[in-house]
């Protein structure tokens, strides 16, 4: 059986929550936080609950992805007009734990309102379960920062995870059903694989360059470009980006400016470690009976060497502002191989 394709299991995990929240097969209303008991058919108004505050509890998840919520102007609207939407919970140890709503209860708070309309949704078996149902039912509706849709890629991948354990683990793997993480992740968010990588990888940054991808101000693609510099350099990004906007304004910095710096920042960082590694002419110490593992010499330079024939004997392209770099690092290169050839004459 081929694979489905991203569209119809696009449309599968569109409907994740309108599936869990309905026991009839045919209810095909997608329901979401928004959906106010008057536009639900009769059938499913029947199953609306009115729960005090108090017999209500936020899932913790959501404060981790999504923090504090700014809800005074809907706070605002519900003194006005009553609570707005509908919220999705199932029970848990004798109350209501919130999988869609959170929002919504917290501006009913502010407003006063003290029962709320809730659809009760049948209980999560596996935990991988809970978090994808939450994940995915606050997923889509508004516009969110890009810290928070780094938090919700990295929390639907680790659910994923989970959930294609467990289906090894019980045998429910489908003939054909997607296993590849991120591509359901991609799918969840309706993303292409690429930008999912590039959210996880804003987890990967200083405070510093996660505030600035959240500004608005700076490309957040062009940053998460800098997950693998480490922090020294990260910081060393940070200040220059300051420094430039201070200079010339924060519209000087685009995206290409961003990358060049990064990819500057991460040509010291590798001249470095080779330094290091150059540097580096002490022997550990042995311990006492521990049988140390030697690399096969031979086998490595005889696979570098061929790459590095290409570029040394061949046109190879060295932008100007890396030749420092480069002839430095060739420099140290050069010095670590007469060295190696003088001891190996040595030896023969």
């Amino acid at each position: 059986m081929a694979k489905r394709s991203l569209a119809s299991q696009a449309l599968t995990k569109r409907n994740t929550m309108q599936k869990a929240a309905s026991k009839s097969e045919d209810f095909q209303k997608e329901i979401t936080d928004e959906t106010n008991v008057n536009e639900l058919p009769d059938e499913v108004k029947e199953k609306i609950r009115y729960l005090e505050d108090n017999m209500l509890e936020d899932d913790p998840y959501n404060l981790e992805i999504y923090g504090e919520s700014e809800v005074e102007m809907l706070s605002r609207s519900m003194k006005d007009y009553g609570f707005q939407g509908i919220i999705l919970a199932y029970p848990h140890e004798g109350k209501y734990r919130i999988e869609s709503g959170h929002r919504r209860r917290e501006a009913g708070r502010l407003a006063g309102i003290d029962k709320y309309p809730v659809l009760v949704t049948e209980a999560p078996k596996e935990e991988w379960e809970r978090r994808m149902r939450l994940f995915l039912g606050n997923l889509h509706g508004r516009k969110e920062k890009p810290m928070i849709l780094a938090r919700l890629a990295q929390g639907l991948f680790e659910a994923h995870e989970m959930e294609i354990k467990h289906k090894k683990r019980e045998g429910l793997l489908k003939e054909g059903e997607i296993t590849a993480i991120n591509e359901l992740v991609a799918i969840d968010m309706e993303l292409d694989i690429k930008s999912v990588e590039k959210y996880r990888a804003l987890l990967k940054l200083i405070p510093e360059l996660q505030t600035m991808a959240d500004s608005e101000v700076y490309s957040w693609s062009g940053l998460s470009s800098a997950s693998t510099l480490n922090e020294e350099k990260q910081r060393s990004l940070a200040e220059m980006i300051r420094k430039q906007t201070e200079k010339e304004g924060a519209e000087s910095v685009k995206k290409v400016r961003i990358l060049e710096m990064i990819s500057n920042l991460k040509l010291e960082q590798l001249s470095s470690d080779v330094k290091s590694a150059v540097g580096r002419n002490e022997k550990p110490e042995q311990k006492t009976g521990v049988r140390v593992r030697r690399k096969n010499g031979t086998k490595i330079i005889m696979k570098c060497a061929k790459s590095l024939h290409e570029v040394l004997d061949e046109e190879s392209l060295i932008k100007d502002n890396e030749v420092s770099v480069v002839i430095e690092t060739l420099e140290g290169l050069k010095k670590s191989i007469d060295e190696k050839i003088d001891a190996l004459k040595m030896e023969t």
